[in-house]
Formats: structure tokens, sequence, C-alpha cells
């Protein structure tokens, strides 16, 4: 050791953590590297065994190996996970081997490099890696079935349609192709709705619209809802609340809330053939904890996570209960965390499941639940609203003219921009303006400008098929004073109407 003390200066200068022991494993040096990295200092640790260092974590079998090699006259390499003396964990790089005097080894030397930061960094590049290839299986996934989901909605559009040609049809024929018509294009419209929905949930876009709910209400139309299908299929179907009606009504969004527990009730349908499906909510200091327990088909116990997953389905059977490509209960997920709680799941395969979700209990005292249900008969005057439609499809422009029809409404008629404006520009008497947005020789948003320019306060509602955020943020920035998106919905489009023109 005399040799290796003379040498100590030569090794203080070295970049790298050095440690030699003697032949028993006890320390005599530590380079001036390994007190900057571990925090102790070559006093504390002379004569120790550097075991000391050792985090706990490793397997006993690196150790064993780490002995073989190096009593057996080789050199042992690998990674070693150690703690510092503040009790942080940090890995290592390192080289161990015997220093031999005549065949006998006489000391250890382990030369290190502390490699945390790399370590870190290819951990988190390979949980990236495999986060992105799960996405894509996930993807893919989705991507085979979306052939079918989209193709099995269409089947009954396209075929029943056709259908319908006949001239010797029978009435009762007639309504029940035209019932299946419009199921079809629900469950295809709720298909591209739930991919549109997952979309904004990830990209963090989705909006919140905060207002008095009553929680006793919304559950009582939701035993309604499902009470018949329930009866249908042989299940007892119960529900409970637990606040008075008062103390029921709460500031959230009522139709996320409404969502949730409908995909939630859909899904216990979907998997129960039989026994009972039970709803309802309990208070819970300063939130509200809602569950649906079902006697169905029940969740493997390892997937319990995964069916939270977007694209997610267990073998292709249980996904959500809306026919929406694995997207139901991503969509749930989303939403309750988006209303500040959270959900979990707890089943036994073949037994059943107990969804559970909590969202915060903020109760809005001042106003009774019953002023929520308060309705009026009207939208309009009975003074007659004239109204341009500004839209170059003549399937839309027919099915507006339909869904308004009976609300004491006269129409005037643009296929594009430039009309739009001409028609403005002569005809004062025009209350409000439906503005399709893709449209030949002049578009929308254009148009919308030019019209705000001769009447700023002549109310416009963007129509479009367009969903994105950047769309209707685009549509305000012209002038638009309302936006909604096709299929239009006749309820949300007089709430809209009434909203700008009676206000």
């Amino acid at each position: 050791m005399d040799q290796l003390t003379k040498s100590s200066a030569y090794l203080d200068q070295v970049p790298a953590i050095i440690i030699v022991t003697d032949s028993f494993g006890d320390i005599e040096y530590v380079s001036p590297l390994f007190t900057e990295h571990t925090g102790y200092s070559n006093d504390e640790v002379t004569g120790k065994n550097p075991r000391f260092l050792q985090s706990g974590l490793m397997p006993k079998a690196v150790y064993e190996n780490l002995w073989q090699t190096i009593l057996s006259g080789r050199v042992w390499r690998g990674e070693l996970q150690n703690k510092k003396k503040t009790g942080e964990l940090f890995w290592e790089k390192a080289v161990i081997s015997g220093i031999q005097n005549d065949g006998v080894i006489t000391n250890f030397l382990a030369i290190k490099e502390d490699i945390t930061a790399e370590k870190q960094l290819r951990d988190e590049l390979i949980a990236s890696k495999s986060l992105a290839e799960e996405r894509d299986r996930l993807k893919s996934r989705f991507l085979h079935n979306i052939s079918h989901e989209i193709r099995t909605p269409m089947n009954g559009i396209l075929g029943f349609a056709h259908l319908l040609k006949n001239p010797h049809l029978s009435k009762e024929d007639m309504f029940l192709y035209t019932d299946i018509i419009r199921m079809s294009g629900e469950r295809l419209l709720n298909l591209v709705d739930n991919y549109t929905l997952i979309s904004s949930i990830e990209a963090d876009e989705m909006k919140v619209q905060i207002t008095p709910t009553s929680i006793n209400e919304l559950l009582r139309d939701l035993y309604a809802t499902f009470n018949p299908e329930m009866i249908n299929k042989g299940l007892l179907f119960n529900y409970s609340i637990s606040l008075s009606e008062d103390e029921s009504v709460i500031e959230t969004d009522g139709g996320k809330l409404s969502r949730i527990l409908t995909n939630l009730i859909q899904n216990a349908l979907k998997f129960t053939s039989n026994g009972k499906i039970d709803f309802g909510y309990t208070r819970k200091a300063d939130f509200l904890e809602f569950y649906v327990s079902d006697s169905g088909i029940g969740i493997p116990e390892d997937q319990t996570e995964n069916i939270f997953k977007p694209f997610y389905s267990i073998d292709s059977i249980l996904s959500s209960g809306d026919d929406g490509g694995g997207l139901g209960l991503a969509i749930t997920k989303g939403f309750v965390e988006i209303l500040g709680g959270s959900i979990r799941v707890n089943s036994v395969e073949g037994a059943g499941s107990n969804f559970v979700f909590s969202i915060p209990y903020c109760p809005v005292n001042t106003i009774s639940h019953l002023l929520l249900t308060t309705k009026t008969d009207e939208f309009f005057p009975r003074s007659t609203l004239c109204i341009l439609l500004v839209e170059d499809d003549s399937t839309s422009t027919l099915l507006l003219e339909q869904m308004l029809k009976g609300e004491n409404i006269t129409f005037l008629y643009a296929k594009n921009g430039f009309e739009a404006v001409e028609l403005v520009e002569h005809h004062p008497e025009i209350s409000l303006v439906l503005m399709d947005i893709k449209m030949p020789i002049m578009n929308g948003y254009d148009a919308t400008r030019r019209i705000k320019e001769q009447r700023p306060q002549l109310p416009v509602i963007a129509q479009t098929a367009f969903t994105a955020k950047e769309e209707r943020e685009r549509a305000i920035q012209a002038g638009c004073n309302g936006f909604i998106t096709k299929p239009i919905k006749k309820s949300e489009l007089l709430e809209l109407m009434k909203e700008l023109i009676l206000n």
C-alpha cells in the first residue's frame, strides 16, 4: 500500500470516481470525485466496507456475480445503484478488478462514473418509446375496427334508403325504414362525436360550462330514460339520492355530468343480462361520490386500468355502451377529470362491476331547483322573423327550412358569400344570418366581415361541419356572434337564435 500512497497525488487528478480497498474489501483510498458525488469524505469512509453505499435495491445475484468475477482474476463491468450520504440514490457505471502481487490479490480497484442523468434519460426514452408503441397499437386497433364501425350504420342508411324507393311500400314499413335510417345516422354521428371529443380532451381544448344543476333531478331523468329498457331486459333498476332538493343544486357542468352517468349506465346495461343495475350518489365532505353498479359479466382484474384508455376494448368485447369504437370510458374518465374529480372501478369477473367517481360539491343555496326547469312555450314573438340562409348545399338548406317550420320565420337564400352580402345590403328586414363557412366564390368568414361593415349589430351564426377550436376562434374574429356545428340540432339552434335575437 506504500506505493499506492505515494501515487495518491496522481490518482487525485484522475477525472473519475476511484475506490481502492485492501484484500478484505475495506476502503483505503477514495478520490476527490468520490467525495463530490457521495458527500462522504476520505476520513469518513477509510476502513469501511463499500457495502454501506448500497441502495438495497440491487438483486443479490449482481453482487454474487461481481465477487465471483474479480476473485477469479477477471474484470467486472456493470451498473450499480448506490446511495449518497443524503440518502439520494444514484447510478454508477463501474469497472472493478483485483490488484495482484506475485499472483496474490492485495487490493481491489474500482473506477466508476456517475451515470444518473444518462440513466434517467435512457429510462425516459424507453418509457416514451413504450408509450408511443402502446398508443400506436391502440390506434391501429381502432383504425382496424373503424371500417366496421362506419360500414355497419352506413349499410343501414344506404340499404333502407334504397328500399324507400319502392312505390308499393306500406306506411308501416316506411315508418320502420325511416326509423332505422335515423338510428343508423345517430350511431354514425355518435362515432364521429366521440372521436372529436377524445381529441379535444387530449389536446386540453374541452371547455367547461358551469351552471346550477339539480343532481336529484338529473338522476330522476336518467331513471325515467333508462327504466323502459331495464324492464324490457328483465333487470331491476334502482337509484339513490342522499341530499334534499335544495342541497342537491350545485355549480357544475350538468351536460358533462349527465354524459358521464349515461355512459356508465349504458355500459352496465350492455353487459348485464340478468340481475340488477343501481346508481346514485352520497356526499363525502367536499365531494359528491357517484356510483353505477351492476351484476354483469365483470372485468378481468388485469384489465381494470386499461378500460379507461382511448381506443381500448377488452378482447373487443368490453368497450363502452355507446358503440363508440372503444372511446366511451376514455371520454367518461376525461370528463370526470375536467370536472375536478377522479374515477375508479372495482370488479369481479363474472360477478359484476362497480364504477365510482367523485366531483367537487359546490352547492348553490340561493337558487331553487324548481327554477332550473322553468321553460317558455314560445321561442320568438308572434311577429314574423326574417332569416337569411347562406348555404351552398341544397339538402342542408331544405333541412334548415324544415327545422324552423312553424316558428313564424320567413327566409331569404344565398348560395355563396357574395350573394349574402348583396342581400343584406338590399334587405334591411333581415334579422339574423345563418352563415355556412365553406362556400364557393366567397367563403363565410369573408362574407361575415363584409356584412358586419354594413350592419355591425346584425347577428350572424356560423354553421359548419368543422369542429376544431381554431375554426371557432376564426369565426369569432370574423365577427360571427354564434357558432353551431353540423349536423345541427333544432333545440340548440333555437336556443342560440333566441339568445342572439331577444337579447
